[in-house]
């Protein structure tokens, strides 16, 4: 349709020129030399000023996309490297590395520490001295003839080296023995109240070194025992020809008698 067009344009314009003579100040044209071609590509201007659609459409300011259109990016990578409880790295550790008993991990009164003067301050014998001696008595008897239950004087210092083998009674209540009435057998038995528990353990260790087993001169008691239990102790010595585990019985009878483990044992027996 164009070119059509662009052919009847050129065809009006040769005619004008024939009928008015030409242009006085420009050389005359005449029919050979302007060719369809010519008037054609005068007039081709005519295509090149109509407006472009694509070229001039992608050559157009981009519109800036509205709010709805637009999405927000994310600035960065997320950091995966961040911990996901509000930046506490630090691992809930309750109830998992502390004691079950509130933190404080010392075992005290456990009472088990032989010697260590860390016994059980509860640990008590309810009863008397004598009765301690009467219930070891009851629980292992012992066949011989044997004076009753003594106390023992504590502020005279050869009664307590000679009965309980100590230097000093500081530490104790109260003492009770227990021998044979007659001098020529080897025998006897004591039991101390300490002050306190935690002294117990440590009167008995101090007895059962410093007794002397040769104190009835003609006789010796070769065999030795010794044990603690809350805030009383014993010590029991004899000769074995009044029976090999002797002192050892009466130390587990006196056991038994207070109702519970010794917090010390200690026991030997002398090559005569």
């Amino acid at each position: 349709m164009k070119k059509l067009f662009a052919f009847t344009l050129a065809l009006a314009l040769m005619l004008s020129m024939t009928a008015c003579g030409g242009n006085a100040n420009k050389q005359p044209s005449s029919s050979e030399d302007s060719t369809y071609e010519d008037v054609l590509g005068e007039d081709s201007s005519i295509e090149e000023q109509q407006p472009s659609t694509d070229e001039e459409e992608g050559n157009e300011e981009t519109t800036p996309p509205t709010d709805d259109e637009q999405e927000t990016k994310p600035d960065s990578k997320p950091d995966n490297n961040k911990p996901s409880n509000g930046g506490n790295s630090k691992p809930d550790n309750s109830g998992s590395n502390k004691p079950s008993n509130g933190g404080n991990g010392s075992n005290s009164g456990s009472g088990s520490n032989t010697g260590s003067g860390s016994q059980d301050e509860t640990k008590t014998y309810s009863g008397t001295l004598p009765d301690l001696i009467n219930a070891i008595y009851a629980n292992h008897s012992v066949d011989l003839s044997l004076s009753d239950p003594t106390a023992v004087d504590l502020s005279n210092s050869d009664q307590i080296s000679y009965y309980l083998g100590l230097t000093d009674a500081s530490k104790l209540k109260e003492a009770y023995y227990s021998e044979a009435l007659i001098g020529s057998q080897a025998y006897s038995l004591v039991v101390v109240r300490a002050n306190s528990a935690k002294d117990a353990a440590s009167v008995a260790q101090s007895m059962f070194d410093g007794i002397n087993q040769n104190k009835w001169i003609c006789v010796t008691a070769n065999a030795v025992a010794a044990g603690a239990y809350g805030d009383t102790a014993m010590l029991v010595m004899a000769n074995t020809d009044l029976g090999e585990t002797l002192t050892t019985d009466l130390r587990a009878a006196y056991a038994s008698a207070v109702g519970g483990a010794l917090d010390v044992s200690l026991d030997r027996v002398d090559t005569l």
